[in-house]
């Protein structure tokens, strides 16, 4: 259990930090439509593109990004210590499932955007969930010194 949460934080923290680049430096309307394009290569979707970004909307998620990447180092460094963050697991996944849960209440403030971001809101509603059981069963391995590294 130990090892799968260490898993899957590392995955979120990597990609919190590659998306959190990607838009600073690019901004948001590049990235979205790097990631929609992605999308419909491996799905087929033939859809409608997002279209261009506002430069309000812009800046804006630039600045959003920072802290994005921030909460990717934050997760990397818990994944990278488990055995002595293990109780930082719950809060950064809800964390990540507030953020599914805004993109909730944007979808049913605005209507469904394209489905690449449909995807990533139900990734961040039900990842969560599952870091939790992750979290929950490996909380016994490391009180049992099990889900421990060798002292170093």
């Amino acid at each position: 259990m130990l090892k799968a949460l260490r898993v899957c934080l590392l995955v979120l923290g990597v990609s919190a930090v590659v998306i959190a680049l990607s838009i600073f430096l690019f901004g948001a309307g590049f990235t979205a439509a790097s990631a929609e394009t992605a999308f419909g290569l491996a799905t087929g979707w033939r859809g409608p593109a997002t279209g261009v970004w506002p430069p309000s909307m812009d800046s804006e998620l630039r600045f959003y990004a920072a802290l994005w990447g921030a909460y990717g180092v934050v997760v990397i460094r818990t994944a990278m210590n488990l055995e002595r963050r293990l109780n930082e697991a719950p809060w950064l996944a809800a964390v990540f499932f507030a953020g599914g849960a805004g993109r909730i209440l944007s979808r049913l403030s605005l209507g469904a955007p394209h489905p690449f971001f449909t995807l990533l809101m139900v990734i961040e509603v039900s990842l969560p969930a599952i870091m939790l059981v992750l979290w929950l069963g490996a909380k016994p391995l490391r009180a049992s010194g099990n889900g421990r590294s060798p002292a170093r």
